[in-house]
């Protein structure tokens, strides 16, 4: 495969003593994307500052890449900051429907905002994939039920009604048999006995991969004229953590790059945001992994939690919004290096909005962001050309996972992110070839602890769903 390089120069003239006058972004052969010709790791975030006070505490944070919305005024507070911004497309790049309108809108769009000097990214429909399907699950397993029992409860026939409720039954088990072009059939001919027509026709499970496929086919054409449009920045695409692999890379054609967002706290049957059988924190490590496959050698950007599940339920108890809790700054820090680890190129966070800025969610996602932007020369830095083989001790547990590590060559020298997927302590050992750039005594940035090599070989231990980041010692 060639080398991808999107070549997009960024019009960015910003203020004096700011950026320079002009910036230039690619993507390297890596993945990694390339600001104005330095290596960048991205930190983004979803939430758009409302105050001067919030924006400063987001770049003191190190965070370089902010949801702007359409708006000029968001776009210059960032500049002002000297933070990226990004804009969404909305539905203009899906040219499924209503295309000559569309590809003007887009037209329209790439218009106002793309010659703004602290524009980045396109972003285009957020969970695009996902929504044809789900929006099928809402309308047929919620929405239409209770429109139809509304309906029959107020029918004075009381042998048509019961009837009805007989034919809803036998809807619902047709659901639980997953013959969904026979429920959704049965549940249109409810709809037909009411004398009432379906208010969302073809909206059906059963139909939903060959709708998805054909607005996958859609957002490739509006990404071709996005790109005619504007050839200066690139498009991103993020996914919900559902559907196949094919489906995600069909759609991922239309974009440069990719990723998921993936919620895992708390872990729990009855709130659980993976469908994979990883549903603990290590999560975010496998689905960067699903997300890099279904985008060969294009960046992927992760999204991760900066909220509590509780945060965005209105209504419930004190009591629920406890057990829907926030992450713990631990968790924070594993499911952000446990992404990159897996290979992801640039984090961003979601829900931050719905938190209260003297919350320790908040501050503790400061704090997490403060560490990996001063981290950037090694996040950013190329990954060690050869694998580094990792053995664990005997333990007590099952440990079906364990110690993953992604190895960095930094100015010549190895660094390690070292992350435990496992909920135990384990001890581990890194083996090298002869010839690695690599140094004898290794400092932890978080705990300060040191570590000697010997032999070309490093032992230590790490906490469950522990990070460690080993740096020469000085």
């Amino acid at each position: 495969m060639r080398p991808m390089f999107l070549g997009v120069t960024l019009m960015a003239a910003l203020f004096a003593g700011g950026w320079a006058a002009a910036a230039e972004c690619r993507i390297a052969p890596d993945r990694m994307a390339e600001v104005d010709g330095n290596r960048t790791f991205v930190l983004g975030l979803y939430e758009t500052p409302k105050s001067e006070e919030i924006c400063q505490a987001v770049a003191a944070a190190g965070f370089n890449l902010i949801y702007a919305g359409e708006s000029k005024e968001t776009l210059d507070l960032l500049q002002r900051h000297k933070l990226w911004g990004w804009v969404n497309t909305g539905a203009r790049i899906d040219f499924s429907a209503d295309a000559a309108a569309r590809q003007n809108q887009l037209k329209e769009l790439a218009a106002t905002y793309a010659g703004h000097p602290a524009l980045l990214v396109w972003e285009v429909p957020d969970e695009a994939l996902w929504n044809v399907w789900y929006g099928a699950i809402c309308w047929r397993k919620d929405a239409e039920p209770q429109q139809q029992k509304a309906l029959i409860d107020a029918l004075t026939d009381a042998a048509a009604a019961e009837a009805l409720r007989g034919d809803m039954a036998k809807v619902q088990a047709l659901w639980g048999e997953g013959a969904y072009a026979q429920a959704e059939a049965l549940s249109d001919g409810i709809w037909t006995k009411l004398g009432k027509p379906s208010p969302q026709p073809g909206n059906n499970l059963s139909n939903a991969a060959e709708r998805a496929a054909a607005m996958a086919q859609g957002m490739r054409q509006g990404y071709s004229a996005l790109k005619q449009a504007d050839a200066q920045h690139p498009a991103w695409m993020n996914h919900a953590p559902r559907n196949s692999i094919a489906q995600l890379a069909a759609f991922n054609s239309a974009a440069d790059i990719a990723g998921c967002d993936i919620y895992p706290v708390p872990q729990s049957p009855h709130q659980g945001h993976s469908d994979l059988a990883e549903m603990s924190v290590a999560a975010v490590g496998a689905y960067t992994d699903r997300m890099q496959a279904a985008a060969p050698g294009k960046p992927v950007w992760m999204v991760l939690q900066g909220f509590g599940w509780g945060d965005i339920q209105p209504g419930i108890t004190e009591e629920r919004k406890k057990e829907l809790r926030r992450p713990t700054i631990e968790e924070t820090r594993f499911m952000a290096y446990d992404s990159i680890v897996h290979g992801a190129r640039g984090l961003l966070y979601w829900g931050t909005a719905y938190i209260e800025k003297d919350s320790a969610c908040w501050q503790d996602l400061l704090k997490v962001a403060r560490e990996m932007a001063d981290l950037q020369p090694l996040l950013s830095a190329p990954d060690h050309s050869r694998p580094v083989a990792v053995s664990q001790s005997e333990t007590f547990g099952s440990v079906d996972r364990g110690v993953r590590v992604l190895a960095k060559n930094l100015d010549n020298t190895l660094c390690f992110i070292v992350v435990n997927e496992w909920n135990g302590p384990i001890e581990y050992t890194l083996r090298f070839e002869a010839g690695d750039p690599a140094t004898h005594y290794y400092r932890d940035t978080y705990s300060g602890q040191d570590v000697m090599m010997r032999d070309y070989k490093l032992t230590a231990r790490i906490a469950g769903h522990g990070v460690q980041v080993l740096k020469p010692k000085d």
